[in-house]
């Protein structure tokens, strides 16, 4: 078949239409570099060839811009490029290349957001949560969260100092201060011990 327009489409992209009636876009810098023109013929085999490349060249390309901005998963990345209607296989080939280079890393990210967690005082049980939220998958996550340091019994006492120390002077809002921690996903144990901690304080500050 042979090609009878092209024209730029948009930032990125050049339209290439044929005589049959069919039309494609195409990685505008792809398709500089192959030096085709106008009345040129091609056919099928050698036009899916094209197709398949200045897709995964496009699929690297968006993934680099996704990657200045944030920090994606190797899920949550693919994701983001196959939502932008570039195929699914030109989409892992471009992550797993980004990978390859350094770029992408679920390891190395979830240990940092673990880390951020933690310091954050956010439970390990909701930090879990988040990191599967990420598109992380679980055994990284699990193998992360075992050697990251959850003091549970400290991030609740700082939990409740920031959000619920005015809010226990009642039983029933003592219960209610229980009921929250738990929803956040510390233990029965270290939520039961740290109201306790907790609580005592107060009565001593107050009797001296």
């Amino acid at each position: 078949m042979k090609i009878v327009e092209i024209k730029r489409d948009k930032k990125h992209t050049v339209k290439v239409s044929f005589d049959d009636g069919r039309a494609y876009n195409f990685d505008i810098d792809y398709w500089n570099n192959i030096c085709i023109r106008e009345n040129d013929e091609i056919d099928d085999v050698t036009l899916n060839h094209h197709l398949k490349e200045s897709d995964y060249i496009r699929a690297k390309a968006r993934g680099i811009w996704f990657l200045d901005r944030s920090d994606y998963s190797e899920k949550t990345l693919y994701q983001k490029i196959v939502a932008g209607g570039i195929s699914g296989t030109a989409a892992a080939r471009a992550v797993a290349r980004l990978k390859e280079l350094g770029l992408v890393d679920d390891e190395k990210l979830a240990r940092r957001l673990a880390e951020q967690m933690s310091d954050a005082n956010i439970s390990k049980r909701e930090s879990y949560a988040k990191l599967y939220n990420k598109g992380i998958p679980s055994a990284i996550i699990k193998s992360v969260l075992e050697d990251t340091n959850f003091d549970e019994l400290s991030q609740v006492l700082a939990v409740i100092e920031k959000k619920y120390r005015n809010k226990m002077s009642e039983k029933q809002d003592i219960q209610k201060v229980y009921a929250a921690l738990i929803r956040k996903g510390f233990s029965y144990a270290s939520v039961r011990d740290a109201i306790k901690k907790y609580t005592q304080e107060i009565e001593f500050y107050e009797e001296d």
